[in-house]
């Protein structure tokens, strides 16, 4: 798979303060300035959060509220590029010890695609971790070439190394995806603290733990089909691990930390050349049959992004990360940031338009649920507003992979209405006294915090 890099400097760079779920960074530099490549320019001194670095060399024209692609706006430092490649001076971290690891990730502004930053995941505050996984089965959001396919397979190897020593960890994993062949061949037979390991099938009831026994290793490679969705992490960890995580719960509350496998390849360049994490591979597709993947300066517009592509016509719709579950954009001028994982662009034809109508209980949505929820259900029970009922009958469990409202023939917003209930459930968690919350039950059962 070629990644091409985008080399066009565009007229100006927006870094967002606000990359990671958590405190907002606090900008290091004003408006005049000049920055380097690499420079720190925000950080915050609070646990849940994580620095922010310039991508370009240049002067800071402003900081101000910008569009951000989650759709609302948020603080950011806006950088006049230079034609320069200055940079802050990267040396390599040898032989780092597991208590700076942390604090060393939080600083080089490692987060997860998912939003959480990656310290945060790998020693959350009140939880032990003994198990670190690696989510490769979307190999090609890694950054960097790779001259062999084996190097490649290294260099995961020593990130997910590197990952259990932040977290105190005895045991991990790299999941594969089981149709990608390149990945499987590369891992196949790789030699882990002397041991051959073999890239072993989940299947069944074979899960991690079988493996780590029959191969006799702290560190095993598996693989599994392709999970789609944005709330996939507790489903993850349970066709992983087994171990099943409750509702109101996360990984980390049965001792599980999930990486993806940019924030492994970031940690992995951050130790060995120094860099923090300040470029990230995007996809691009929409209105042909090709598909690009671009190493991208974070802050760059998608504007840039997209005339890179070559799309000259219409365009309907620009969605980021994904046509089934992400966030359709007002404006081309957001930037990339390190939760950017694909644009997709539509023609105005493309777009749906379709009325929904009422339901005709086809049952479709049950039959391509993967936690065999009642789709159909909860998205009435969430138009109405009964989301006590809704939680009664697990939507938190949803993983947001929108296969409901793909096969739906009534065009219903299936998706839209399952996230409007779980939001309204969240608040209510957040800001109801437990007087106060008729029959929604506080807590978690799952012994953290």
């Amino acid at each position: 798979m070629e990644i091409k890099k985008l080399e066009t400097l565009p007229e100006k760079i927006i870094i967002p303060l606000r990359q990671h779920r958590g405190v907002v960074c606090e900008p290091l530099v004003k408006k005049g300035d000049r920055v380097l490549i690499g420079q720190k320019i925000g950080e915050s001194e609070e646990y849940y959060s994580s620095a922010v670095h310039s991508s370009v060399c240049g002067e800071v024209l402003s900081i101000e509220e910008y569009p951000h692609p989650d759709g609302n706006k948020a603080m950011s430092i806006i950088i006049k590029p230079e034609d320069s490649n200055d940079t802050v001076v990267f040396s390599p971290y040898e032989n780092i010890r597991s208590g700076q690891l942390a604090d060393f990730i939080k600083e080089s502004g490692i987060v997860e695609h998912y939003g959480m930053p990656t310290h945060t995941v790998l020693r959350p505050k009140g939880k032990n971790i003994d198990t670190v996984l690696i989510n490769a089965t979307s190999s090609e959001w890694i950054g960097g070439t790779f001259k062999t396919p084996k190097e490649y397979a290294s260099q995961v190897i020593d990130a997910l190394k590197l990952l259990m020593k932040a977290a105190d960890a005895k045991k991990g994993a790299i999941v594969l995806r089981t149709d990608d062949k390149d990945s499987i061949a590369a891992f196949e037979g790789i030699e882990v603290d002397n041991k051959r390991l073999k890239v072993a099938p989940l299947v069944g009831s074979r899960k991690m733990g079988y493996y780590l026994n029959e191969q006799n290793s702290d560190i095993v490679v598996l693989s599994q089909e392709r999970i789609f969705g944005k709330k996939i992490l507790n489903f993850f960890t349970y066709n992983v691990t087994g171990r099943k995580v409750d509702i109101g719960c996360d990984p980390t509350d049965v001792g599980v930390a999930i990486c993806g496998i940019k924030s492994a390849k970031a940690l992995y360049d951050a130790v060995h050349e120094g860099r923090p994490f300040y470029d990230t591979v995007v996809s691009i597709e929409g209105v042909s049959d090709r598909m690009e993947y671009l190493l991208v300066k974070i802050g760059t517009p998608f504007k840039d992004v997209i005339d890179h592509y070559g799309f000259t016509g219409e365009i309907g719709k620009i969605i980021a990360n994904g046509v089934r579950t992400g966030v359709a954009q007002y404006t081309d001028q957001v930037p990339v940031t390190k939760g950017t994982t694909r644009i997709s662009l539509q023609r105005p034809e493309e777009v749906l338009t379709d009325d929904s109508i009422e339901c005709i209980h086809c049952a479709r949505c049950v039959d391509v649920c993967p936690v065999e929820l009642i789709p159909s259900r909860l998205a009435v029970m969430a138009d109405q507003g009964r989301f006590d009922e809704c939680r009664q009958i697990h939507i938190e469990n949803c993983i947001e992979c929108g296969d409901c409202a793909a096969v739906c023939p009534s065009k219903i917003h299936i998706l839209q209405l399952i996230r409007y209930a779980k939001d309204a459930i969240e608040m209510a968690y957040e800001d109801l006294p437990a007087k106060e919350s008729s029959n929604l039950k506080l807590g978690c059962a799952c012994g953290g915090e």
